[in-house]
């Protein structure tokens, strides 16, 4: 399977889906990856009460009034590095690779034991996904 198609984002979500809850801590958060090798990607990832509810490829599309609460932008080298746990997303914010628009204090603060916690759960997928 290769990283960020339907196959892994099926896969994503079924790893994500027991994650303990982080009661109040809801988002919607907008990724794109550029520069992986077919091509830019874009992926929603949906938050209630910290759990995932869901990884869906595209964007965010609820209205064009409402946008997501969290856009971030990465290349995909350093999604690579931070899924497979060769860096972190904070240390990608904190050199500049990891772009963050929108409600910066629930992105650093608030979701990162959540960013953590999916790190952990996603490094068997990781393990069974290329990235090539």
């Amino acid at each position: 399977m290769q990283l960020f198609d339907e196959e892994w984002t099926a896969a994503a979500n079924e790893a994500l889906a027991g994650l303990p809850e982080a009661p109040g801590v809801d988002a919607v958060i907008e990724y794109t990856i550029s520069g992986r090798p077919i091509g830019r990607v874009s992926l929603t990832v949906t938050l209630v009460d910290g759990v995932f509810s869901g990884i869906a490829l595209g964007r965010w599309a609820r209205s064009k009034s409402e946008g997501a609460d969290i856009a971030i932008s990465m290349n995909y080298p350093d999604a690579v590095a931070i899924l497979s746990g060769e860096s972190t997303s904070d240390a990608g914010y904190m050199s500049g690779a990891v772009k963050v628009e929108g409600d910066y204090p629930l992105w650093l603060l608030d979701l990162r034991p959540v960013r953590l916690a999916a790190i952990d759960a996603l490094a068997p997928l990781m393990a069974q996904t290329s990235s090539e």
